[in-house]
Parts: C-alpha cells; sequence; structure tokens
C-alpha cells in the first residue's frame, strides 16, 4: 500500500485501486512504480483474482501533467519494469478486471485494456490521449488494442484520439460488460466473488490456456490445452468437482439460457 496505489485483500479477491482522487488518479511515476509493484506482489500470491479500479469519480485520465512539485512524472529508462505494470495484468495467473467510470485516457486505458475483463458505465469517458500531446504511447495500449477491436479500428483511434462514452466502449468490445454507475463496483465484485468461487487450478488453466492461444498455432495450442484438461481431469477429487458443478447449475434457473 502506497500514497497513490491502495491494495485490500478480501479472501481470493485483490482490490487494487488508483488513489489520488483529488487528480482524477492521473499517473505520476511514483504511481508506476506503486501499481508495478503492487501488482507482481499479488501475481505470486494464492489470489485467484485482481480487480483494478479508481479512488471517486474516474478511473485514471492518463498522466497527470499538471501535477504538483515533486510529483510530476519523471521520465524513467527504456527498460523500466514500471512500464510493465500492463504486461503483468496481463500475464498474471490471475484473472484480471479492470472497473471502469469517468475518464479513461491514456497509461490509464493501457492499463485497463492489458485486463482480462472491463466492466464500466455509461459515463466513463476514453482517449488514447498520446498522440494529443505529442508522445507515441506506453502501457502496451496500443498491443492491446490492435487485439481487442482489430488493427484498422486501432489505428483510427491513436491517430484521431477523440473522446467516447462507454456505451461506444461496449460497442466496439473495450468494455465486455456495461452497468449503471451505482451498481459498477457492486456488480463488479459480485462478478469477482463469483469467477474466486471457481476452482482454483481450472480458473488458473483456463487464464494460462487464453494466453497460449495468442501465441501458438493450433496443433501447438491443442498439445498445450490437452496438458491442462488431463491435469484436470486426472485428479482424485474430479468426480465430486463435476458432481457440484452439474447440481450448482440445476439449482441456478439463470444457467438454462447460458
Amino acid at each position: 500500500m502506497t500514497a497513490t496505489v491502495r491494495c485490500e485483500r478480501r479472501g481470493p479477491i485483490a482490490l487494487v485501486t488508483l488513489d489520488r482522487p483529488d487528480r482524477r488518479n492521473g499517473v505520476t511515476g511514483a504511481m508506476c512504480e506503486a501499481l508495478h509493484e503492487t501488482v507482481r506482489e499479488i501475481a505470486a500470491s494464492d489470489a485467484r483474482v485482481l480487480v483494478l479500479r479508481g479512488a471517486g469519480e474516474n478511473f485514471c485520465v492518463g498522466a497527470d501533467i499538471a501535477a504538483p512539485a515533486g510529483e510530476a512524472t519523471r521520465p524513467a529508462p527504456p527498460d523500466a519494469a514500471i512500464y510493465h505494470a500492463s504486461t503483468l495484468l496481463h500475464t498474471m495467473p490471475q484473472v484480471t478486471i479492470a472497473a471502469i467510470d469517468g475518464g479513461c485516457a491514456g497509461a490509464g486505458m493501457g492499463w485497463a485494456l492489458a485486463c482480462d475483463l472491463r466492466f464500466g458505465t455509461p459515463r466513463a469517458r476514453f482517449s488514447t490521449a498520446f498522440l494529443a500531446v505529442g508522445v507515441s504511447g506506453d502501457m502496451g495500449l496500443a498491443w492491446s488494442l490492435e487485439r481487442i477491436v482489430g488493427g484498422a479500428r486501432a489505428r483510427e483511434l491513436l491517430f484521431f484520439p477523440d473522446r467516447f462514452g462507454g456505451e461506444e466502449a461496449h460497442r466496439l468490445g473495450l468494455l465486455t460488460r456495461l452497468f449503471a454507475p451505482e451498481a459498477l463496483h457492486s456488480e463488479t465484485l459480485a462478478l469477482a466473488e463469483a469467477l474466486a468461487d471457481r476452482d482454483p487450478l481450472a480458473l488458473r488453466l483456463t487464464k494460462a490456456n487464453c494466453l497460449s492461444a495468442e501465441t501458438l498455432s493450433i496443433g501447438a495450442y491443442v498439445d498445450v490445452e490437452t496438458a491442462r484438461h488431463l491435469q484436470t481431469t486426472g485428479r482424485p477429487e474430479f468426480a465430486r468437482l463435476m458432481r457440484e458443478g452439474h447440481e450448482r447449475r440445476r439449482k441456478d434457473p439463470a444457467s438454462e439460457s447460458r
């Protein structure tokens, strides 16, 4: 926990809050360092789900170019670890969720898009922002955009960094679910709890499958997918897990529509 990033554990869920609400959670060098270190520690923990959110009415508006003296974003070496918070959010074994309300731009958008899931509100406001202030971009934003919306649309958003709202972000697939502002955090926590209630090994290996699918050929992928599948089905407790899962679905009317 630092002055710019807070972390709270709720059982298997890690809640990470960007905590500069008076600056709309604008990014400083200290925040980059704190987020990287926080996420690195969670990645090595027994947490099952990470939720990333912003304090106050915004997620993160990008670099705080008007930060008070002593807090301004400072240059870092090209290989600085602080730029790899996005790498960790994308590749860590935990399922990562960004809960987005208000402004989400620049580096903040890079962090959000690196997450596995992004839940937001209609009043969320997005912008790639970088080109508008004369920089090329960081925090993996272009990498994530290309994979979520495709190359042509990603270039449009990067070359013309106009603002757009939560409903457009949902239409584009940048937001995977849309909630009313007053329900965002409660709904996000409920879904995080549902994920955390899944079998821990199966959850981690499902995330691993998603990562493998991004880089492997179909044949190589099926090899590693099969090995993981056999790892879960070969456990002594597999029959019990199957029975319990079937019973949960039988008792949940909503599962019939899924």
